[in-house]
């Protein structure tokens, strides 16, 4: 039995398994096979790559997920302080500057005296196994090779879900004679305001209160909208992309397939948001600025 642990996969499971290993003075090897090589999904070379969203979503106590975090906080989590300090405005919700938030991930995973970064692909997870204590973190981007082993070892045929990329829009496309800074809850008119005193707070909100743009849309228009997307071309799947529907980060286009309302009870609900050139409630499309 050897002195370490063995962790494969240097994504955000892998490296907080393998800070927390050498926390307790435990030696580890990560295997990472980047920058060996890199799965479709991934473009850059460092540990803890965010290739999907970088919204880790609410940071509320009264949320489920800001009450993960603030308990992944108080258990001293390296992922949530670094995700903390590369945090960029996000409303109630806590996202990250991906590149920065990698970056720094990198640097403390590799500047850590227990923990031996190997760069390569596993192939064979007995070779691994056999020496003593493992983790497999690989995630829903394991290599083809890999999965198989993964597959055989756990008596499981299906290892993986499909995830919705995050659509990234230009500020440029961005018809600001319609669209609105604002956040959700924050933004809306307080019913004790004034029109007046309403628009005069908005105006006065601090960067941070105004994390999003906010793109309103009419009864014609999200119409309209989710007409576009169910007409509109799909693209081909890679080989990589599987067909399973993950409930909990559904492609936009297969929310609209389930009915004109799917929408507008979930991501485009008007709660919280009031239209400033109308003054009522609005369907809105949101975006981070900083995306």
């Amino acid at each position: 039995m050897q002195d370490y642990i063995s962790v494969i996969g240097g994504g955000l499971a892998g490296t907080e398994a393998a800070y927390q290993i050498a926390k307790k003075g435990i030696k580890v090897k990560l295997y990472e096979m980047k920058p060996i090589k890199f799965s479709p999904a991934h473009s850059n070379k460092n540990l803890a790559e965010i290739v999907c969203s970088n919204s880790f979503k609410s940071n509320l106590l009264t949320n489920a997920c800001g009450l993960l975090k603030e308990e992944l906080r108080r258990l001293g989590s390296l992922l949530i302080k670094i995700a903390d300090e590369t945090a960029v405005p996000a409303g109630q919700a806590l996202a990250v500057d991906r590149s920065n938030f990698s970056q720094k991930v990198t640097e403390k995973i590799k500047s850590n005296p227990l923990i031996e970064i190997i760069n390569k692909e596993v192939t064979n997870i007995d070779d691994i196994i056999e020496n003593g204590i493992t983790i497999i973190a690989t995630g829903p981007l394991t290599t083809d090779k890999l999965a198989k082993q993964i597959a055989k070892i756990t008596g499981e045929d299906k290892l993986y879900f499909y995830d919705a990329a995050a659509p990234i829009v230009s500020k440029e496309s961005i018809n600001f004679n319609i669209a609105f800074y604002g956040d959700r809850y924050l933004q809306e008119k307080k019913k004790e305001e004034s029109i007046e005193e309403w628009k005069d707070r908005i105006k006065k909100q601090t960067v941070k209160e105004q994390s999003y743009i906010n793109l309103p849309m009419n009864k014609e228009e999200y119409e309209d909208f989710c007409k576009g997307l169910l007409e509109a071309e799909v693209i081909t799947l890679h080989n990589f992309e599987k067909k399973e529907i993950f409930e909990g980060c559904m492609p936009i286009e297969i929310m609209a397939k389930r009915g004109i309302d799917t929408l507008r009870f979930g991501p485009l609900k008007p709660v919280g948001f009031d239209d400033p050139r109308t003054r009522k409630k609005t369907i809105c499309y949101c975006a981070t600025k900083t995306r």
